[in-house]
């Protein structure tokens, strides 16, 4: 039986369980049906790992519950972090690492027939030229070499150091990395800077705290360059709601964050349905850069054309728009709050005064069942109410019939 390891080698695989445990955190063993149960057992002991002392359990019925717990008013640093910091190496991969910094300590260009002899001398090992290259190769890649062609002879050293602490600026760079690690999308940048530093975020802290979004940054890696250069993508999408699994293509657009809810979507443009679509960050995987597409402009241009008509993340369905009329009782004199937030969360409605103290708010969206729970909030003041979408309609009515049936109101007239 291969022996228990801590480190990551498919981080698809961590991100999903880190979510299950992060988001949801009700469900017990035997209801992760994806994998087998040592599969939950190992990802179970690595998320213990990297959240060390933020792990709770509780006993049901169904059996015991494993989640995370945390407070955010009590973090300096996202602990979601971790995952990132786990990475998959062989013994092999350690010595050569550990050896070419050796070699090239003193900071002299060196060939890789070079730091093979260099390895055979010093440390009585004899590493494969090829495996020696490929590494020197892939560290020019991450910045920690540079590279300079000496005739025909490619020969590496080891870059600079960056000297931060002598720059004036230092303690203000730090300040702003202390900020942007927790605050910025790929905070893990910012969090790795700290650490090389031997610094930790302690100026900020954050009443809305949205520290999952580090499981999407991968994703939002692969899909940002696809949005610069107006190129197609093809990603696997799951449903959170059914469990499906299927391929999407389309033209990505923009990334739009919930300032509700701190969730993620990826808006795009699907060519053969002529539809604008926002996809949930955290259900997208395994993103492929396509082609580029010919007409990228335009197509931004027509959703810069139809946002204004999008109350959430929705662009309706079969029916392209819909009418949402609400008359309001708001009292002019004691009340001008009220129609000051109206006029601020009404995201372009059409705000009408009738009467004194009564008011008629128009909006037109592609979908209405986004407005119901702002809606909700007006709810003793809502003289009438009228809408297009008799099923939305039907659904706000019946919320209200419950709640005065709650609280032993009266249902007529109760708008």
């Amino acid at each position: 039986m291969a022996d228990f390891q801590e480190l990551i080698k498919n981080f698809e695989r961590i991100r999903n369980y880190m979510r299950q445990f992060f988001l949801y955190g009700f469900k017990v063993r035997g209801e992760y049906g994806e994998k087998s149960g040592r599969t939950y057992d190992n990802e179970r002991r690595r998320i213990e790992n990297y959240l060390c002392g933020y792990i709770r359990a509780d006993y049901t019925s169904r059996g015991k519950q494993v989640f995370v717990h945390m407070d955010s008013k009590k973090l300096s640093a996202n602990p979601l972090y971790a995952a990132w910091k786990a990475k998959s190496f062989t013994d092999n991969d350690l010595l050569l690492h550990f050896f070419l910094l050796a070699l090239l300590f003193d900071g002299q260009f060196r060939s890789v027939a070079e730091l093979c002899d260099g390895m055979a001398e010093r440390f009585k090992s004899l590493p494969d030229s090829q495996t020696v290259r490929n590494k020197c190769r892939e560290y020019e890649r991450l910045g920690v070499f540079q590279a300079e062609k000496f005739g025909k002879t490619l020969r590496y050293r080891l870059t600079p150091p960056l000297c931060l602490e002598q720059s004036p600026c230092y303690q203000d760079l730090l300040k702003a990395v202390k900020f942007c690690s927790e605050a910025f999308p790929f905070g893990f940048a910012g969090n790795t800077i700290l650490d090389r530093e031997f610094q930790e975020n302690d100026l900020f802290c954050w009443k809305h705290y949205f520290l999952v979004h580090t499981l999407e940054d991968q994703v939002l890696l692969s899909v940002l360059p696809a949005i610069r250069e107006g190129r197609q993508i093809r990603f696997e999408n799951h449903s959170s709601r059914s469990g499906s699994r299927s391929q999407v293509t389309g033209i990505p657009l923009r990334i739009f964050v919930s300032t509700q809810t701190g969730r993620r979507y990826l808006c795009l443009y699907q060519e053969p349905r002529r539809r604008f679509q926002n996809l949930r960050l955290d259900s997208i995987s395994k993103v492929e850069v396509l082609e580029n597409f010919p007409g990228y402009d335009a197509v931004q241009k027509k959703l810069t054309q139809n946002l204004p008509f999008c109350w959430g993340v929705s662009f309706g369905g079969r029916s392209r728009m819909e009418t949402l009329c609400m008359k309001l009782f708001i009292d002019e004199k004691r009340e001008d709050y009220v129609l000051n937030r109206l006029n601020r969360e009404g995201r372009g409605g059409e705000i009408l005064r009738i009467r004194e103290n009564t008011f008629l708010y128009t909006g037109n969206f592609f979908d209405v069942n986004e407005m119901l729970s702002w809606v909700k909030t007006f709810t003793g003041r809502i003289l009438d109410l009228q809408c297009s979408n008799e099923t939305a309609l039907k659904k706000i009515t019946a919320d209200w019939e419950r709640m005065y049936r709650m609280y032993g109101g009266d249902t007529h007239g109760m708008v």
